[in-house]
């Protein structure tokens, strides 16, 4: 037996609801997404940008003690540089078979402390 042709129209018409409501929540995560990647985009931008022209204020203000001030001269101005970029932690380690620095340095503070003992 098949049901009426109303009740068809009326079950169809009540999953049309359900899916619009869904799809609704994908276009809304599809656009937050978007709006996401922008903006990854534009902070890796602007990332870019702050290491070029900290490079270039590096770069000058080594110009400047090369034509004679001095760096103490320069910061008392308020003209200091950024800061150089760290390299990442494992730039830092000693090669395989040496003692890394910090160990070397509490070694000699120890023999420092030794000796004035």
């Amino acid at each position: 037996m098949t049901a009426p042709l109303s009740n068809k129209r009326a079950a169809a018409a009540a999953a049309k609801k359900l899916l619009a409501a869904r799809i609704t929540l994908v276009e809304e995560l599809g656009e937050a997404l978007d709006a996401h990647s922008k903006a990854v985009d534009a902070l890796e931008h602007a990332q870019k940008n702050v290491d070029e022209t900290a490079e270039a204020a590096r770069t000058a203000f080594d110009a400047a003690k090369g034509g004679g001030w001095t760096a103490a001269e320069l910061n008392s101005t308020g003209l200091k540089p950024p800061a150089a970029p760290r390299g990442r932690a494992t730039d830092r380690k000693a090669p395989p078979g040496q003692p890394s620095t910090p160990a070397s340095d509490t070694a000699a503070q120890t023999a420092t402390s030794d000796t004035a003992a």
